[in-house]
């Protein structure tokens, strides 16, 4: 049988052992286009002629891989929606009274004065300083 790591030049199983204790999650190396480069190289590499070689094994194989496609593109979508979500309900908050949870533990009111998005998500001016919109504690009606 031939050594699939060795044909493709794919980083061993050796190599994700050592990326992992450098501290290096294994999720971040092993993603979906290694997955689909290790399919590829199978496929490449693999004797019809040869009673080994199952095919319907093949084909679940390939299933999978839709599938897995499927749900990291539907998780994508899910977060965008979560993302414009979050924008939208910081934006409505513009020039309202609320009450945040501070970081020395103790409740802050003001008016919303200012919004910004940031990648950790959209951040409330409120009397001058910045709190993450999951602070939020209470909402009073203000001008619109």
């Amino acid at each position: 049988m031939t050594d699939i790591t060795a044909a493709s030049g794919i980083p061993s199983a050796q190599s994700y052992a050592a990326g992992a204790a450098a501290g290096q999650a294994p999720n971040q190396q092993f993603n979906t286009d290694l997955f689909l480069q290790l399919l590829v190289t199978q496929l490449r590499y693999q004797d019809p002629m040869s009673g080994s070689q199952d095919t319907g094994e093949m084909i679940t194989q390939l299933s999978m891989f839709t599938l897995l496609e499927q749900v990291v593109q539907m998780q994508a979508t899910v977060e965008k929606q979560a993302l414009a979500q979050d924008r939208q309900q910081a934006l409505s908050l513009l020039n309202k009274e609320v009450d945040v949870f501070g970081f020395d533990g103790e409740t802050v009111s003001g008016t919303v004065t200012a919004i910004e998005f940031t990648g950790t998500g959209p951040q409330l001016t409120i009397n001058g300083r910045e709190y993450p919109l999951s602070s939020l504690l209470r909402v009073e009606g203000g001008s619109a």
